[in-house]
């Protein structure tokens, strides 16, 4: 910048632009740009695979208050989930403990935040979803079910065993 023939110069900025259905930075699958880095995150990337088939949602009887539904509440739905439940292995847990492409802040999604995977990629062939399973969300509807997603037809409903 210069002013008053003045030269001030910052910081060299770089980023890097994604679009939906892009590899993102974690190796998986961007499904959704927000736009800003508002909150200190832009885009939401799914693994490329999926990192487990059958695993619970776990506690089960065990109330974990807090978790919501919206776009970017995943992550702080599986702190409260991991923080507030005791079994040894669960798909919060799971998730909160992965690695993949050098990247650790991988969380169970919220239910919205599935709802655009299946929107955003799915419809659009990508993302490799298993059509006749259901995908846990980080959304606990109460203290014995939580949210899922069917891929086979993009329905949200809770499921009565955590």
């Amino acid at each position: 910048m210069t002013e008053n023939n003045i030269s001030a110069y910052g910081n060299e900025v770089s980023f890097t632009s994604l679009s939906v259905g892009q590899a993102g930075p974690g190796g998986g699958i961007v499904f959704f740009d927000k736009g800003n880095t508002i909150g200190g995150w832009q885009y939401l990337e799914t693994a490329a695979s999926d990192q487990s088939t059958g695993i619970e949602w776990g506690c089960y009887g065990t109330s974990i208050s807090g978790t919501q539904v919206t776009v970017g509440s995943g992550e702080a739905n599986t702190a409260l989930i991991v923080s507030g439940c005791n079994e040894a292995s669960f798909a919060a847990q799971l998730c909160n403990d992965l690695t993949l492409g050098g990247q650790s802040d991988w969380f169970l999604p919220s239910s919205d935040e599935l709802n655009l995977m299946y929107r955003n990629l799915h419809v659009n062939n990508q993302g490799n979803f298993n059509t006749s399973a259901f995908y846990w969300s980080s959304t606990e509807y109460n203290a014995f079910n939580a949210w899922k997603f069917y891929f086979l037809n993009g329905s949200a409903n809770y499921y009565s065993n955590k």
